[in-house]
Protein backbone atom coordinates (compact mmCIF):
# COMPACT_ATOMS: atom_id res chain seq x y z
CA UNK A 1 0.00 0.00 0.00
CA UNK A 2 1.38 3.39 -0.99
CA UNK A 3 -0.07 6.73 0.08
CA UNK A 4 0.58 10.28 -1.11
CA UNK A 5 -0.26 13.05 1.36
CA UNK A 6 -0.78 16.47 -0.21
CA UNK A 7 0.56 19.33 1.89
CA UNK A 8 0.51 23.10 1.44
CA UNK A 9 2.75 24.90 3.94
CA UNK A 10 1.98 23.13 7.22
CA UNK A 11 -1.58 22.16 6.23
CA UNK A 12 -2.51 18.65 5.12
CA UNK A 13 -4.99 18.93 2.24
CA UNK A 14 -5.74 15.24 1.84
CA UNK A 15 -4.39 11.75 1.24
CA UNK A 16 -4.41 9.68 -1.95
CA UNK A 17 -4.03 5.94 -2.35
CA UNK A 18 -1.66 4.93 -5.11
CA UNK A 19 -3.88 2.11 -6.33
CA UNK A 20 -2.68 1.87 -9.92
CA UNK A 21 0.65 1.47 -11.72
CA UNK A 22 0.62 5.02 -13.10
CA UNK A 23 -0.62 8.21 -11.48
CA UNK A 24 -0.50 11.70 -13.02
CA UNK A 25 -0.30 14.86 -10.91
CA UNK A 26 -1.02 18.28 -12.39
CA UNK A 27 -3.39 21.22 -12.73
CA UNK A 28 -5.70 19.65 -15.30
CA UNK A 29 -8.94 18.08 -14.09
CA UNK A 30 -8.14 14.85 -15.92
CA UNK A 31 -5.16 14.21 -13.62
CA UNK A 32 -5.36 11.57 -10.89
CA UNK A 33 -4.38 14.26 -8.37
CA UNK A 34 -5.32 17.80 -9.36
CA UNK A 35 -3.54 20.76 -7.77
CA UNK A 36 -5.30 23.97 -8.79
CA UNK A 37 -2.42 26.42 -8.82
CA UNK A 38 -0.77 28.21 -11.75
CA UNK A 39 2.77 27.23 -10.66
CA UNK A 40 1.72 23.63 -11.44
CA UNK A 41 1.68 22.49 -15.08
CA UNK A 42 -1.42 20.85 -16.51
CA UNK A 43 0.35 17.49 -16.52
CA UNK A 44 3.27 18.06 -14.16
CA UNK A 45 4.63 14.75 -12.89
CA UNK A 46 4.05 11.00 -13.15
CA UNK A 47 4.46 8.45 -10.38
CA UNK A 48 4.59 4.86 -11.56
CA UNK A 49 5.42 1.44 -10.21
CA UNK A 50 8.17 -0.32 -12.15
CA UNK A 51 9.35 -3.80 -11.09
CA UNK A 52 7.91 -3.21 -7.63
CA UNK A 53 9.60 0.18 -7.17
CA UNK A 54 7.74 3.50 -7.20
CA UNK A 55 9.41 6.02 -9.51
CA UNK A 56 8.72 9.72 -9.98
CA UNK A 57 9.43 11.55 -13.23
CA UNK A 58 8.85 15.14 -14.33
CA UNK A 59 6.66 15.60 -17.44
CA UNK A 60 8.58 18.55 -18.89
CA UNK A 61 6.77 20.87 -16.52
CA UNK A 62 7.50 24.59 -16.66
CA UNK A 63 8.78 24.80 -13.09
CA UNK A 64 10.20 21.33 -12.53
CA UNK A 65 9.69 18.61 -9.95
CA UNK A 66 11.74 18.30 -6.76
CA UNK A 67 12.44 15.38 -4.42
CA UNK A 68 13.51 16.46 -0.94
CA UNK A 69 14.34 19.90 -2.30
CA UNK A 70 16.48 18.72 -5.23
CA UNK A 71 15.26 19.15 -8.79
CA UNK A 72 15.07 15.83 -10.65
CA UNK A 73 16.13 15.45 -14.28
CA UNK A 74 15.35 11.74 -14.72
CA UNK A 75 13.13 9.02 -13.21
CA UNK A 76 13.90 8.82 -9.48
CA UNK A 77 13.08 6.00 -7.06
CA UNK A 78 10.92 6.98 -4.09
CA UNK A 79 11.67 5.98 -0.52
CA UNK A 80 9.50 6.12 2.59
CA UNK A 81 9.06 9.74 3.69
CA UNK A 82 10.31 11.34 0.47
CA UNK A 83 8.77 14.74 -0.30
CA UNK A 84 7.85 15.51 -3.90
CA UNK A 85 7.78 19.26 -4.56
CA UNK A 86 5.22 20.41 -7.15
CA UNK A 87 5.06 24.20 -7.27
CA UNK A 88 4.53 25.31 -3.68
CA UNK A 89 2.81 22.05 -2.77
CA UNK A 90 4.38 18.87 -1.43
CA UNK A 91 3.34 15.24 -1.85
CA UNK A 92 4.74 13.08 0.96
CA UNK A 93 5.31 9.49 -0.15
CA UNK A 94 4.45 6.75 2.37
CA UNK A 95 4.71 3.14 1.24
CA UNK A 96 3.42 1.62 4.49
CA UNK A 97 0.80 3.67 6.32
CA UNK A 98 -2.97 3.49 6.01
CA UNK A 99 -5.06 6.49 5.05
CA UNK A 100 -5.82 8.79 7.95
CA UNK A 101 -8.23 11.00 6.02
CA UNK A 102 -10.61 10.54 3.09
CA UNK A 103 -8.76 11.00 -0.18
CA UNK A 104 -9.49 14.18 -2.09
CA UNK A 105 -9.28 14.20 -5.85
CA UNK A 106 -9.01 17.96 -6.23
CA UNK A 107 -7.11 20.28 -3.90
CA UNK A 108 -7.14 24.03 -4.25
CA UNK A 109 -5.96 25.37 -0.88
CA UNK A 110 -3.57 28.25 -1.21
CA UNK A 111 -4.63 29.02 -4.78
CA UNK A 112 -5.66 32.57 -5.63
CA UNK A 113 -8.90 32.56 -7.69
CA UNK A 114 -7.90 35.59 -9.75
CA UNK A 115 -4.66 33.85 -10.74
CA UNK A 116 -5.96 30.33 -11.23
CA UNK A 117 -8.98 31.09 -13.39
CA UNK A 118 -9.84 28.48 -15.99
CA UNK A 119 -8.07 28.90 -19.30
CA UNK A 120 -4.97 30.59 -17.88
CA UNK A 121 -1.61 29.09 -18.85
CA UNK A 122 0.98 27.79 -16.40
CA UNK A 123 2.80 30.57 -14.56
CA UNK A 124 6.54 30.31 -15.19
CA UNK A 125 8.78 30.80 -12.14
CA UNK A 126 12.48 31.52 -12.65
CA UNK A 127 14.56 28.39 -11.85
CA UNK A 128 16.53 30.06 -9.04
CA UNK A 129 13.32 31.41 -7.50
CA UNK A 130 11.69 27.97 -7.71
CA UNK A 131 14.76 26.41 -6.09
CA UNK A 132 14.49 28.91 -3.24
CA UNK A 133 10.76 28.18 -2.89
CA UNK A 134 11.46 24.45 -2.67
CA UNK A 135 14.25 24.94 -0.11
CA UNK A 136 11.82 26.97 2.00
CA UNK A 137 9.09 24.35 1.60
CA UNK A 138 11.46 21.58 2.73
CA UNK A 139 12.73 23.65 5.67
CA UNK A 140 9.18 24.39 6.78
CA UNK A 141 8.44 20.66 6.92
CA UNK A 142 11.33 20.06 9.35
CA UNK A 143 12.10 21.47 12.77
CA UNK A 144 13.24 25.02 12.10
CA UNK A 145 13.60 28.55 13.36
CA UNK A 146 11.77 31.40 11.69
CA UNK A 147 13.20 34.91 11.74
CA UNK A 148 9.99 36.99 11.80
CA UNK A 149 11.84 40.31 11.52
CA UNK A 150 13.66 39.35 8.32
CA UNK A 151 12.09 39.91 4.88
CA UNK A 152 10.00 36.89 3.94
CA UNK A 153 10.35 35.38 7.43
CA UNK A 154 13.61 33.52 6.68
CA UNK A 155 13.72 29.88 7.86
CA UNK A 156 16.70 28.06 9.37
CA UNK A 157 16.39 24.26 9.32
CA UNK A 158 17.59 22.57 12.52
CA UNK A 159 19.63 19.75 11.02
CA UNK A 160 22.48 19.53 13.56
CA UNK A 161 22.22 17.95 17.01
CA UNK A 162 23.59 21.17 18.59
CA UNK A 163 23.06 24.69 17.25
CA UNK A 164 25.01 27.51 18.90
CA UNK A 165 23.88 31.16 18.89
CA UNK A 166 26.46 33.90 19.44
CA UNK A 167 28.76 36.64 18.13
CA UNK A 168 31.62 34.35 17.16
CA UNK A 169 31.99 33.74 13.46
CA UNK A 170 32.07 29.96 13.99
CA UNK A 171 28.67 29.92 15.74
CA UNK A 172 25.93 28.13 13.82
CA UNK A 173 23.70 31.20 14.06
CA UNK A 174 25.72 34.42 14.23
CA UNK A 175 23.78 37.02 16.20
CA UNK A 176 24.71 40.70 16.44
CA UNK A 177 24.05 43.17 19.24
CA UNK A 178 25.95 44.98 22.01
CA UNK A 179 24.78 42.64 24.77
CA UNK A 180 25.02 39.40 22.79
CA UNK A 181 27.68 37.03 24.16
CA UNK A 182 30.36 35.33 22.09
CA UNK A 183 28.50 32.06 22.76
CA UNK A 184 25.04 33.08 23.89
CA UNK A 185 22.86 29.95 23.84
CA UNK A 186 22.79 26.39 22.55
CA UNK A 187 19.81 24.53 21.09
CA UNK A 188 20.20 20.75 21.44
CA UNK A 189 18.21 17.94 19.85
CA UNK A 190 17.58 15.36 22.61
CA UNK A 191 15.39 12.26 22.83
CA UNK A 192 12.67 14.25 24.60
CA UNK A 193 12.77 17.12 22.11
CA UNK A 194 14.69 20.37 21.58
CA UNK A 195 16.27 21.92 24.67
CA UNK A 196 17.48 25.52 24.72
CA UNK A 197 20.26 26.31 27.23
CA UNK A 198 21.40 29.82 28.14
CA UNK A 199 25.17 30.46 28.05
CA UNK A 200 25.07 34.25 28.48
CA UNK A 201 25.53 36.36 31.62
CA UNK A 202 24.90 40.03 30.73
CA UNK A 203 21.79 39.51 28.61
CA UNK A 204 20.22 36.10 29.36
CA UNK A 205 18.26 34.17 26.75
CA UNK A 206 14.48 34.51 26.93
CA UNK A 207 11.67 32.20 25.81
CA UNK A 208 8.27 33.85 25.48
CA UNK A 209 9.62 36.80 27.47
CA UNK A 210 10.87 34.70 30.41
CA UNK A 211 14.57 34.38 31.30
CA UNK A 212 15.64 30.74 31.11
CA UNK A 213 18.56 28.61 32.23
CA UNK A 214 17.43 25.60 30.22
CA UNK A 215 14.03 24.64 28.86
CA UNK A 216 12.41 22.31 26.33
CA UNK A 217 10.76 24.13 23.45
CA UNK A 218 7.28 23.62 22.05
CA UNK A 219 5.98 24.63 18.64
CA UNK A 220 5.55 28.40 18.36
CA UNK A 221 7.88 29.41 21.21
CA UNK A 222 9.59 32.77 20.76
CA UNK A 223 13.33 32.81 21.51
CA UNK A 224 15.01 36.14 22.16
CA UNK A 225 18.80 36.52 21.97
CA UNK A 226 19.66 40.15 22.66
CA UNK A 227 17.20 42.03 20.45
CA UNK A 228 17.01 39.20 17.91
CA UNK A 229 13.81 37.11 17.73
CA UNK A 230 13.41 33.52 16.54
CA UNK A 231 10.20 31.48 16.38
CA UNK A 232 10.69 27.74 16.98
CA UNK A 233 8.69 25.26 14.93
CA UNK A 234 8.92 21.57 15.74
CA UNK A 235 8.13 20.33 12.22
CA UNK A 236 5.68 17.52 11.42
Amino acid sequence: MAILTLVFGRDVLGTHEVDRDKLIVGRSEDCDITIDNLAVSRHHVIIEKIDGVFMVNDLDSNNGTFVNGQRIEEPTALNFGDEIGVGKHVLVFDSHSKKSQPATQHAAAGAQPEMDAAGRGTMFVEPEQMKMIQEKVVAARKAHLQLPDRPGGKLIALEKSDVVFGKLGNCDIVVTGFFVSRRHAILSRLEKGFQLTNLAILSPTRVNGVVIDATFLVDGDEIKVGKNRFIFHSGQ
